[in-house]
């Protein structure tokens, strides 16, 4: 992750979001699902456990405090229990509800899930336009808590709780104010946002707000429809592509940003579009170029698909994933590495060695070195420094290739290469919670004062017994020279 992107992440709990739409509840009914009904040919759920989350345009504000963001939460609930329940999952969780009441019950959606598969969901909701006193009661908290946001999300759900006059009127506050409308989009709805700034629709729903048929995803498609909803509502169009990745296009139709999938493994799409414009609309409102706040709505949705059901994104989560893993470390970038993976809560693991012909010795050691931490940093010294400590002869292996073998295995993430004799220079940048050595070093090895300095601690490992470089380069030159005294 770059710099600005940290700096972004960071700005986050500055700003305060204003978030508009349809809000309901979310359930889950988990169980085991391995028996059919005797009564009649279908599956039954022997529920396990239950579990309620925020859902809609709720799910988006929960995204944004989620990512430390203030946010401002407007929509409809009855006067009932769910609309009771909503309020204080709401409030648990940071939000400021400043909910408007109609007569309608509030939506609700339960989900039925067996081993880990949603099975049936089902909805509680009353079809209608929304009443004349709930719309003006919305108007009001929306002029009330425009002044203190940065930017006003519009999360449609096609529930009922957003009218043509009402989004033309907040998008028409809004820009009054010097604010940006971000807009979660439903098709049938297409005439409110003329208008807004960006719109963040999936690929069927891009294809409907301009009343075409679904096809499937080509880059001519993708440019045809991203221009087309730019030219119709005169705004920013940010097109979710699912498994393509996204695509930025400007007001006047050129495309401006393009982003492949980052998802390593789609569990659960429920509520992941909620996730990118919950990240796009915070970190606009940091003022951030376009493009950072697309990489960052991108990596969200990558991590939030991973997750069952409706969930949410931490900060932290966004520095892992962006988190460059098995890489090769310059000196200069040794303390940035070390304080972001300490901001994450990670248990940074360091150790160091020449790694000259890679044994299952070092392997052994590597893999208990692993299990100290959450990070394992490898110093290694550089042929320079193999030279003045073992001699003219060494190392047989240059540096660069002993750093690319090392990042090749799966207990490594990140390679230092040091000229020095010794590591301490390394260490002092890094200041690890662990550093593992040889147990044949012992408890007062040259590097413990360093890391017991700034509060880390050394663990040792025994040596496997007969794998050293050294023993196994013994046995190769007395190979050898057996074989050649055979020959002749």
């Amino acid at each position: 992750m770059s710099g600005t992107q940290h700096s972004i992440l960071d700005s986050f709990p500055e700003h305060r979001v204003l978030v508009l739409g349809d809000v309901m509840l979310d359930e889950y009914l988990t169980g085991d699902c391995s028996r059919i009904s005797p009564e009649a040919p279908v599956p039954v759920l022997a529920v396990s456990s239950s579990r309620t989350v925020l859902g809609g345009a709720a799910n988006t504000a929960n995204n944004i405090a989620s990512l430390g963001g203030q946010v401002v939460l407007v929509g409809v609930i009855g006067d009932d229990e769910p609309g009771r329940r909503l309020a204080t999952e709401a409030a648990r969780f940071g939000i400021d509800f400043a909910p408007a009441y109609d007569s309608r019950p509030t939506v609700r959606k339960v989900r039925i899930v067996g081993q880990q598969q949603q099975l049936l969901r089902l909805d509680y909701e009353t079809a209608g336009t929304l009443g004349a006193d709930a719309e003006t009661q919305i108007l009001a908290i929306a002029r009330r808590e425009l002044p203190r946001c940065s930017v006003v999300v519009i999360s449609d759900y096609a529930k009922g709780c957003l009218s043509e006059r009402l989004c033309h009127t907040v998008i028409a506050l809004a820009h009054e104010q010097g604010k940006q409308v971000i807009v979660d989009p439903r098709p049938q709805h297409a005439a409110y946002y003329v208008g807004c700034d960006y719109m963040t629709p999936n690929w069927k729903e891009s294809r409907g707000l301009l009343g075409l048929p679904e096809v499937a995803i080509t880059d001519e498609s993708v440019d045809e429809t991203g221009r087309g909803i730019a030219h119709r509502f005169g705004t920013h169009a940010l097109l979710t592509l699912g498994a393509k990745g996204m695509k930025l296009f400007g007001r006047n139709g050129e495309p401006l940003v393009e982003q492949a999938a980052l998802a390593r493994e789609v569990f659960d799409v429920s509520g992941a579009g909620d996730t990118v414009v919950a990240t796009f609309a915070l970190a606009l409102a940091t003022g951030c170029e376009a493009a950072e706040a697309v990489e960052l709505a991108n990596r969200a949705a990558g991590i939030v698909v991973a997750k069952l059901g409706t969930a949410t994104v931490t900060p932290a989560e966004l520095l892992r994933e962006a988190a460059p893993e098995r890489a090769l470390v310059k000196r200069s970038e040794l303390t940035g590495l070390a304080n972001r993976l300490r901001s994450q809560g990670r248990r940074i693991v360091t150790l160091n060695g020449s790694f000259d012909i890679l044994h299952a010795g070092h392997l052994y050691f590597m893999r208990e070195a692993r299990k100290q931490g959450d990070v394992l940093l490898v110093g290694i010294n550089s042929d320079a420094s193999v030279r003045g400590n073992k001699g003219p002869d060494r190392p047989y292996i240059g540096e660069e290739d002993r750093a690319r073998m090392l990042l090749a295995l799966r207990y490594i993430d990140y390679v230092h290469i040091f000229d020095e004799p010794d590591p301490i220079a390394f260490l002092e940048l890094v200041r690890p919670d662990v550093h593992v050595n040889g147990a044949e070093y012992g408890a007062d090895c040259i590097e413990a004062p360093t890391v017991r300095a700034h509060g880390g601690r050394v663990h040792l490992v025994d040596r496997l017994p007969a794998l050293s470089t050294s023993e196994l380069v013994k046995r190769i030159q007395n190979a050898t020279a057996q074989a050649t005294g055979a020959a002749s």
